[in-house]
C-alpha cells in the first residue's frame, strides 16, 4: 500500500489512555443535572462523541442542561483532570516516527484544541504534529468531518486530492475519515465496542502499534 500524504490520529482512546481523568470529571458534572452516579459501563457512552451529543440523543437533556454538564464538566478537567493519562505502549515512538517521515502529522480530535495541546505537550509529543485539529470551545466543529476537514486545510493541502489515514478508536473517526474518501486504521486497545471499527467499515482493524508501522511502511 502506497504511504499516504498526510497521517491523522485520534487522541482519547488511541495515543492517551484518558479514562481516570474523564470518568473523574463526569462524575463530578453528573449531580449538576440531576443525573445519579453511574458505574464505568455506563460512563463509556460518553467516550468518543462530544458530550452534548450523548447527552441530547442518549439521555434527552436540554440544551441549557448540556450547557451545565459542559461547564461544570470542564472547569474539573481543565483544573487537571486532562493531565491524568497515561501514553498507550508504543505510541510515542510511533508518533515520533511519522513526525520524521515525509509524511504530514495532524492531530483529529473532538477535544477542544487548547486542552489537546496541553496534553500532547505534557506528553512530550507536540512537537511532531504538524497540526492540531480539534473542537472549538464554543463547540463549534464537534463532529468529526468537519475536524478532519479543518486539519487538512491547516496542513495547507487540498482536501479533494490529498491521500490519507485516520489512525483512531472509534466508529466516528472511521466514519469520519471515509466521509472524505480517505483511509481508516481502527485500533482495538481503545474505547471502541466489540465489533464497532468493524461493522463501521474501518480499512484496518489493528491490535499494536506495529501492525500500523507495517501499514504506513515505516
Amino acid at each position: 500500500m502506497p504511504c499516504p500524504d498526510v497521517v491523522l490520529c485520534d487522541l482519547d482512546g488511541t495515543i492517551t489512555d484518558s479514562i481516570p481523568g474523564i470518568y473523574r470529571c463526569l462524575r463530578h458534572a453528573l449531580p449538576i443535572i440531576g443525573m445519579p452516579d453511574m458505574s464505568d459501563e455506563q460512563l463509556r457512552a460518553f467516550l468518543g462523541p462530544p458530550l452534548h451529543y450523548t447527552l441530547k440523543e442518549v439521555y434527552s437533556k436540554s440544551d441549557e442542561e448540556v450547557a451545565a454538564f459542559v461547564t461544570a464538566y470542564r472547569s474539573e478537567y481543565f483544573g487537571g483532570g486532562e493531565y491524568e493519562f497515561d501514553v498507550f505502549p508504543g505510541m510515542a515512538s510511533l508518533i515520533t516516527d511519522i513526525g520524521a517521515s515525509d509524511m504530514k502529522l495532524a492531530l483529529a480530535t473532538a477535544k477542544p484544541i487548547e486542552s489537546a495541546v496541553r496534553v500532547l505537550t505534557r506528553a512530550g509529543l507536540i512537537e511532531h504534529f504538524d497540526f492540531v485539529s480539534g473542537s472549538e470551545l464554543d463547540l463549534l466543529r464537534q463532529d468529526k468531518p468537519s475536524v478532519i476537514a479543518h486539519a487538512i486545510a491547516g496542513l495547507g493541502v487540498d482536501l479533494n486530492s490529498v491521500t490519507a489515514m485516520m489512525i483512531g478508536d472509534r466508529k466516528e473517526d472511521v466514519l469520519g475519515a471515509h466521509h472524505h474518501g480517505f483511509g481508516s486504521i481502527g485500533v482495538l486497545w481503545g474505547y471502541s465496542d466489540e465489533g464497532e471499527l468493524v461493522a463501521a467499515g474501518a480499512d484496518h482493524v489493528v491490535t499494536n502499534t506495529d501492525e500500523i508501522r507495517t501499514l504506513l511502511d515505516l
